[in-house]
């Protein structure tokens, strides 16, 4: 029998806000761009098929919003601390709790 819900393939996390990386992207690059038109090039969506299915645009995906941001959120970190700052404002999905 199959479960009514999915895991993330990174932090075996159950997949509840189900955002593909496509997608948030789109709206990452659109932030960073406000701030560092270059920066925000930079920003590439990790698409990892999966089961569970983006309430967007309905690809597959089997990586949680939360990892994405995460890892997009520390790239920019060390890129550029201002962009970071308004990025964690705007991207949270609980990422605040972890970084301050």
């Amino acid at each position: 029998m199959l479960a009514p819900f999915h895991r993330c393939v990174e932090c075996n996390d159950v997949i509840d806000n189900p955002v593909c990386s496509d997608c948030l992207s789109e709206k990452m690059q659109a932030l960073v761009a406000e701030y560092d038109s270059q920066l925000a090039t930079k920003i590439t969506s990790t698409s990892i098929y999966g089961s569970s299915l983006c309430i967007l645009c309905g690809k597959n995906m089997a990586l949680c919003p939360n990892c994405y941001s995460k890892d997009i959120y520390l790239f920019l970190q060390k890129k550029n601390k201002r962009v970071a700052r308004e990025f964690l404002a705007r991207f949270d999905f609980g990422l605040r709790k972890e970084f301050h």
